[in-house]
């Protein structure tokens, strides 16, 4: 990670022509919503993508509202981080897509989701009763965790 001061470009025109089509995207994030205000947060952004940012990401709008505005403001595509029981109000994809959101990361989502299906089966598990209809079917799980493809591997290095 690149942290730069904001009169600092990213990178000189022979670097943003090397970076083409390849890869690699400049992305530039700011926290300073939640420590200075969200006028602050879109200046920054704002600054960022004029000096090359393809990508800008301000951390904890705490509104929809402010969610707009940084879609309206600030110009590029912009990233949403969907995390449950923070700052910003957790919208599913189209709605950020309609408020002017190109990418939304859901850091937490299928953590959580996780644990919670652990949960229930281990408080049925307790009950005595039967987990049965939380399971993937035995095949799918083996495909999914990557079985077939270590029987694979077995086969052509078995000696």
């Amino acid at each position: 990670m690149l942290l730069v001061n904001l009169g600092t470009r990213f990178y000189s025109d022979s670097g943003k022509t090397a970076l083409q089509g390849s890869d690699l995207v400049i992305f530039a994030r700011t926290d300073a919503a939640a420590c200075i205000s969200i006028d602050e947060a879109i200046a920054r952004a704002q600054i960022f993508h004029s000096l090359g940012a393809e990508l800008t990401f301000v951390e904890a709008p705490t509104s929809i509202d402010d969610m707009r505005r940084i879609c309206i403001e600030v110009p590029g595509p912009h990233l949403a981080n969907m995390l449950e029981r923070g700052k910003t109000p957790v919208l599913p994809p189209k709605e950020l897509g309609e408020l002017g959101f190109r990418v939304a990361a859901y850091p937490l989502t299928l953590i959580s989701a996780a644990v919670k299906a652990m949960e229930d089966a281990l408080e049925l598990l307790k009950k005595g009763e039967d987990v049965q209809p939380l399971l993937k079917d035995f095949p799918d799980l083996m495909t999914i965790v990557g079985f077939d493809d270590y029987y694979e591997l077995e086969k052509r290095y078995k000696i």
